[in-house]
């Protein structure tokens, strides 16, 4: 197979280079900003964070999967084994050096997702949530959903494959079920050939094909940013 670079330096002679640095900064200022998602409320303090669940199972690769929150739907694919465990224990960490909430201690334990409320009979995943929520004594619950977590197949620059994230998170209320805040990352990196209008992401990443794991965290930590400002 034949390997792909992420910047192919014969596309650029010096009038097309010149051609293509005005198209970058024309588009820069056509980027669609989505609107900021309500604030948190203060009195929101204790965290329960459950497992990321892995969502592929059951289903082929391309195939839609929907949120079962938010309804919004996915391309699924393969999901590394490890995928949950390294997004769970990065989402705490990250939780962690913040000083404006509080995590209960083990809550984020997969224990919490294979508990009694998962087996109750008509249990949904948002009452799984809740009840676990208020197992624990918990203000708000945040659960995570992996769609798709495929690494490279390749070098810093030049691959086979490229990696392919996708994931949801969310935080509800226990006092009443209410989802109060949701992020979503679905990427598959492109080659800046390919995707012209992603350039201050390629300059963010150095010009490399990143890994899964490193995608992944960076749009945890992009996320999270949006948490609580």
């Amino acid at each position: 197979m034949k390997k792909r670079c992420l910047f192919d330096n014969s596309m650029f002679g010096t009038g097309i280079l010149f051609l293509f640095s005005l198209f970058v900064f024309a588009c820069a200022g056509q980027q669609v900003v989505s609107e900021p998602p309500p604030p948190v409320p203060s009195d929101l303090n204790n965290i329960l964070i459950v497992s990321f669940k892995d969502m592929s199972k059951g289903f082929q690769d391309n195939t839609s999967v929907r949120c079962p929150l938010c309804g919004k739907i996915f391309t699924g694919g393969e999901v590394w084994e490890d995928a949950p465990n390294i997004l769970t224990e990065q989402l705490v960490n990250l939780f962690k050096a913040r000083n404006d909430f509080k995590l209960i201690p083990f809550a984020y334990n997969q224990q919490v997702r294979t508990g009694a409320a998962e087996n109750k009979e008509g249990f949904s995943e948002r009452d799984m949530l809740i009840e676990a929520g208020r197992k624990f004594g918990a203000d708000a619950v945040m659960g995570g959903y992996i769609y798709r977590f495929r690494d490279r197949v390749g070098s810093d620059y030049s691959v086979d494959s490229p990696a392919s994230v996708a994931f949801g998170l969310h935080l509800l209320r226990v006092a009443d079920g209410r989802v109060l805040w949701s992020a979503h990352f679905d990427e598959t990196q492109h080659s800046l050939n390919e995707n012209l209008f992603h350039f201050d992401t390629f300059l963010k990443r150095d010009g490399k094909w990143i890994t899964g794991r490193e995608m992944a965290i960076s749009a945890l930590q992009d996320m999270l940013a949006t948490l609580r400002k």
